[in-house]
């Protein structure tokens, strides 16, 4: 099982990384990881960033599904 601990160590060695990495990572799924998120957010250490993808734009030919991206940037 994932601790706290474990996903700080990663993210502060990554620094800034994508909800998908994250999950290929520790393989699981967003569901798990998103409430120990939240704890480091809360904490004032994890920074929560959206972006919008060019998924669902005329001249974009990605096949993904959402049109956003999620990323996590460690605060130290």
């Amino acid at each position: 099982m994932l601790s706290l601990l474990e996903l700080k160590k990663y993210l502060q060695s990554r620094n800034i990384v994508s909800i998908t990495d994250l999950c290929i990572h520790f393989n699981t799924l967003p569901d798990t990881l998103e409430p120990m998120l939240e704890h480091w957010i809360r904490k004032g250490r994890l920074r929560r960033e959206t972006s919008e993808g060019s998924c669902g734009s005329k001249k974009s030919s990605c096949s993904c599904s959402e049109g956003h991206h999620i990323w996590y940037q460690w605060i130290p």
